[in-house]
């Protein structure tokens, strides 16, 4: 029986670890256990194949579609011409966000920072290239984080849609963003 009061049976892993900590001595006044280390969440990805589903955004949702390595999406009510447009690139690139070499906290930051910014100056599509994943144990993170970050509160309302880049501008490693015009403040 090990020291847990679990019999160690068969498993050589238990007893090689019982045999190597046998002189070892807990610290005093410290719970000899060690707690299970929690799990990152993982982000939200789309699913690989072709598909269609809504994402909760700031009230409205968005219609999501992936398909392969390609990723789009548009906010409810809003026309899908605009989707066709912004994929084959009828709308001109006004901003762009490299996301290369951010952390995923950071690059947040500066995705809503960079939204923000560019439709208060009253521009309508931001490039946000955010790679491929290629040196990335986990593939694409920013890309899948970046879905999550579009349709949050603080971002949502200011989006129309969003597609995965025409291959000139970075291909699946970059994702247009089409905002919404700026309202005019009313007179005072």
């Amino acid at each position: 029986m090990s020291r847990g009061g679990r019999d160690d049976g068969d498993d050589p892993d238990r007893a090689a670890l019982r045999r190597a900590l046998a002189g070892v001595k807990p610290l005093a006044g410290r719970d000899a256990r060690v707690p299970p280390r929690r799990a990152k969440p993982a982000p939200h990805a789309p699913a690989s194949g072709a598909g269609a589903h809504t994402e909760p955004g700031a009230g409205e949702p968005f219609v999501i579609v992936s398909s392969g390595e390609r990723l789009e999406g548009f906010a409810a009510g809003i026309d899908r011409a605009w989707l066709r447009r912004l994929r084959s690139g009828d709308v001109a690139v006004e901003e762009r966000l490299d996301l290369h070499g951010l952390t995923a906290r950071t690059a947040r930051a500066a995705v809503t920072r960079a939204l923000l910014a560019a439709h208060e100056a009253g521009r309508r599509c931001v490039l946000v290239v955010h790679g491929r994943g290629a040196r990335s144990a986990e593939g694409p993170v920013l890309k899948a984080f970046l879905l999550r970050w579009l349709t949050e509160a603080r971002v949502a309302p200011l989006v129309m849609a969003f597609s995965s880049a025409r291959p000139e501008h970075g291909g699946a490693g970059a994702t247009y963003v089409l905002l919404r015009r700026r309202r005019a403040e009313p007179a005072r």
